[in-house]
């Protein structure tokens, strides 16, 4: 019987050795090495130019085979505002999954310079026109932060955004750098979780905020409504396909400042 994700998602956190499936597609990755690389046209809620970079979830340590053994999720602390919720956990039944964002986790922390030659590459191809950053992970330092603006920077046809919880390195790169206008920094807020970090960069004009609603009263006046859930007669959220990221574009070319979504 195929197993639920979260019996998956257990296994590579909790045994002491790699799962089989695991093992297996690591070697086979490695045997024949591509890029780093966004990920693009597969996805029917972002659209089809429209690309997304992940790394792995939570601050977990997960059972890697070699060279990624002990490698640990990019969320550390910020998983407090949104560990309970985290949707990517239901993505990790695939093993593919697991170890594309691995891969790009440990490349970000080992050679952080060809991920962004590796990623520059594959903009310089014309094929897409949208960026979305921390699909699943989260930003661990400003040099990150510095990377994905110095490619904006380098493809000012191309819109960058990217979502965080890790407001103290956020607003340490948006007071120290110069950002361009392509990308927007959209400050994930989940409850009270991110509201006083956001107040103080609020006026910044690449910083938007985006608010997880599950009905908590917060104290920030929302904008506008992500269009694409709609809760359905039963009280189910479903996902209207035919909305897409790069059609509604809010989180990151809009006068929208908050935005506020009852699933995601």
């Amino acid at each position: 019987m195929k197993k639920k994700h979260h019996q998956v998602f257990d296994d590579v956190r909790n045994v002491v050795n790699p799962t089989p499936a695991i093992t297996k597609l690591t070697k086979q990755r490695l045997a024949n090495p591509v890029p780093y690389h966004l990920f693009v046209g597969k996805n029917l809620k972002l659209g089809n130019r429209i690309a997304s970079w992940s790394t792995l979830m939570g601050d977990y340590k997960y059972n890697m085979p070699p060279p990624f053994q002990g490698i640990v999720g990019t969320c550390g602390g910020c998983c407090a505002g949104c560990k309970q919720k985290c949707y990517v956990r239901h993505s990790y039944f695939k093993p593919s999954v697991i170890l594309g964002h691995t891969i790009n986790t440990w490349g970000f922390r080992h050679e952080p310079w060809k991920v962004r030659e590796d990623i520059a590459e594959q903009l310089s191809k014309g094929k897409i026109d949208i960026v979305r950053i921390n699909q699943s992970g989260e930003v661990e330092n400003v040099f990150q932060f510095a990377m994905w603006c110095e490619l904006a920077k380098r493809f000012p046809d191309v819109k960058f955004y990217i979502y965080t919880k890790n407001y103290a390195v956020a607003e340490a790169f948006l007071v120290g750098d110069q950002v361009a206008p392509n990308f927007t920094v959209n400050y994930s807020i989940w409850h009270d979780y991110g509201v006083s970090e956001y107040r103080r960069v609020m006026g910044h004009p690449n910083v938007k905020a985006f608010v997880y609603d599950d009905g908590y009263p917060i104290s920030l006046k929302v904008d506008a409504v992500c269009p694409a859930y709609k809760r359905g007669p039963t009280g189910r959220v479903v996902l209207d396909h035919n909305i897409t990221c790069e059609k509604c574009k809010l989180c990151f070319d809009s006068m929208v400042h908050v935005t506020s979504c009852i699933d995601h």
